[in-house]
């Protein structure tokens, strides 16, 4: 479904330009997702085309394809131009025109749900922030939105949504090239390092792996690697990668699951290696724990 907006209602002359906008609603809008995109358009305004003042009840973010114009949201006028964004949130009353030599071209896109105030968090806007400069990546992100919109598939929602994380990611790329994180100070970027390791760890049960390949894998030398990981895991990253492998044996020997079968989903090629490797551990033979649990 493709259909002018209301305001523009079609062609029509503006000073110079050809004024012109389309909006194309979601077709399979499912309202309850984390973030969904309601729906999606671009707009060539006439010089000095005016929006507002208004309040809307859902988030949507234009995007400036060529030309300039101004967002005014509570006190605080901003003037944008091409690859610049401005964000338009739930409350704030708002209102924006276009420049009355160079009237902007934008694109906007319209989403919903609880997981964009973690996101708007995170790139930093807000009422008072309501501008990100600079955000060229978002274009494509929109683009793509509208053509899903436009072939009308039934995975459309789901590739909108994709495409609106894109989006995200950019803007918070864009306003903030360092992560807001980055700023705790040394031992909470270290405390983060230890825990991509541990996660990286949680991704190699099946697989045997070597403190070499983890340090060359994730950028540290081994040294350097295993005292950060013992500092805040209180173990060696070879002895909390058993323990992860111990810890998931004994939930598989409650499925109907061959030993063998137990071992190699936790790396170990060697079923009698890993059955003494499990005895050391737990204190009973797989099968004995097994025996165990059923009595």
């Amino acid at each position: 479904m493709e259909f002018c907006s209301q305001p523009l209602a079609g062609d029509r002359r503006g000073g110079d330009r050809l004024e012109s906008s389309w909006l194309i609603v979601n077709p399979h809008l499912r309202e309850g997702d984390e973030a969904t995109v309601l729906f999606t358009g671009r707009s060539q305004t006439a010089p000095d085309h005016r929006v507002g003042p208004q309040v809307l009840d859902y988030v949507l973010i234009h995007t400036v394809e060529a030309g300039k114009g101004y967002f005014k949201c509570g006190e605080e006028e901003y003037e944008l131009g091409p690859g610049d964004s401005f964000f338009i949130l739930p409350g704030p009353l708002h209102a924006y025109r276009s420049d009355e030599r160079d009237p902007w071209r934008y694109r906007w896109i319209a989403c919903r749900g609880p997981e964009l105030a973690r996101w708007q968090q995170r790139a930093g806007v807000s009422a008072e922030r309501p501008v990100v400069y600079g955000a060229w990546e978002t274009l494509r992100a929109m683009e793509a939105v509208a053509a899903a919109f436009r072939e009308g598939g039934w995975t459309a929602d789901c590739e909108a949504s994709g495409w609106l994380r894109i989006a995200w990611a950019a803007w918070m790329k864009t306003n903030r090239p360092e992560a807001p994180e980055a700023s705790g100070g040394r031992e909470e970027a270290s405390a983060r390092e230890a825990d991509r390791a541990a996660r990286w760890l949680h991704a190699q049960l099946d697989r045997p792996v070597s403190i070499a390949q983890m340090a060359r894998e994730l950028g540290y030398h081994r040294t350097h690697l295993a005292k950060l990981f013992r500092r805040h895991r209180g173990m060696s990253p070879i002895r909390y990668l058993q323990k992860l492998r111990m810890e998931r044996a004994a939930l598989l020997l409650q499925e109907a699951l061959s030993v063998e079968e137990v071992a190699a989903s936790v790396g170990y090629a060697d079923p009698l290696y890993f059955s003494k490797s499990f005895k050391k551990w737990m204190g009973v033979t797989p099968t004995d724990y097994r025996k165990g649990l059923r009595s």
